[in-house]
Parts: C-alpha cells; structure tokens; sequence
C-alpha cells in the first residue's frame, strides 16, 4: 500500500512541476497581489503577513491557468499561486475562502517540515493542512474576524461529502469532520461567531 501513496505523491508533486511551465514572471504576480487590495483585502493583508514572517516560505510562484486549482505548496518551500483566481473572481473562492487557501498551503509547509520524508503521504499532507488553515483563521476570529473561520468549515464539510476517493482532500476531510479537533472548532465558532 505504500508504493502506492508514494507514486500518488509523486503526481501531486508532478503536476506542482507540470505547472511551473505555466509560470508567469514574478513583477507580474506581485502587480496581481498589489491590485487584489482592492477586491481582496483580507487576503492581501495575510499574504502580506506571510510573505514576511513565515520562514518556511522560501519562494512564491505564480501562474495563470483556468483549468487548475487556486494555490499549491512543494517541499522546497514553494508556493505557487494561480493569480487567475484573483483576476476572474469566483462565487465560491471571495477574500474569506481565499485566505483560507493561503493558510492551507502554508499547511503543507509545516507538514513537509515536521514530517519525515519518508513518512509523507497525500492525506496527511492534506490533513495537516486543511488543519492549519482551521488553526490560523481562528486566530483571526480571536482578533474579531471570524469569516475566514466560518468559510473553511462550511467548505471542508461540503468537500469531505464528495464521493471521489482518489483525491486525498476529500479522503482528508471525511477523516478530520468526524474528530474532535474539528468538532471544537464549530464549537468555538457556534459561541464566539454570532
């Protein structure tokens, strides 16, 4: 079973290289992030604050690609961005949920960190992620925000309702919507988010 969630990895890491040929000049991603303020400023303040202070990120990487999802992390400390979600805003991804990305992967940068390489796999990679977005974004419901919060848990349980088991977000999150940790955290944002 484990060659099996080894060479699964290694797509999900083939498909982070298959998009870096889609990669966009960093003066042009950065001018995307300057004007996203506008539209997205909670996101801008967090990658901001990201930017700055997380000393696992190494580098940012953009991309514009309609078919791809909306961020994606490699070991290296990489992550890339795809800025076409910032130019053609979407129902579903607004400043909230975007926010969320963000912190999910700066998730797999602590995974990849904590984690010995040998011990990798796609689900908890996911896991761990999506359960660092939860973390940061309740600190950002401490400070009086509480919808970057309330985004991901409505989003993390309507994703982990899917029937694709191939993808290891869904696998993730019909584990983690059934434990505690998660539990806590509706919890929390049930009392404190009103």
């Amino acid at each position: 079973m484990k060659p099996i969630l080894l060479l699964i990895f290694g797509l999900v890491i083939s498909f982070a290289a298959f998009a870096q040929r889609d990669t966009i000049p960093d003066s042009t991603g950065y001018r995307v992030i300057e004007k996203s303020k506008q539209l997205y400023p909670k996101f801008y303040r967090e990658f901001q604050n990201i930017k700055a202070n997380d000393q696992l990120l190494k580098k940012i990487r953009f991309v514009k690609q309609q078919a791809m999802g909306p961020a994606f992390a490699s070991p290296k400390g990489i992550i890339t961005i795809n800025i076409d979600y910032i130019l053609t805003p979407r129902p579903n991804f607004d400043d909230n949920r975007l926010i969320v990305v963000l912190y999910h992967e700066v998730g797999h940068l602590h995974y990849y960190v904590t984690t010995k390489q040998a011990d990798w796999n796609p689900e908890n990679s996911e896991k761990a992620a999506f359960e660092y977005s939860l973390f940061k974004t309740k600190e950002l419901a401490e400070k009086g925000d509480c919808l970057p919060l309330q985004s991901g848990l409505t989003f993390m349980k309507l994703r982990s309702e899917g029937t694709n088991l191939k993808d290891p977000h869904v696998r993730a999150l019909k584990r983690m919507v059934t434990e505690p940790l998660y539990a806590g955290y509706l919890q929390y944002s049930a009392l404190k988010c009103k």
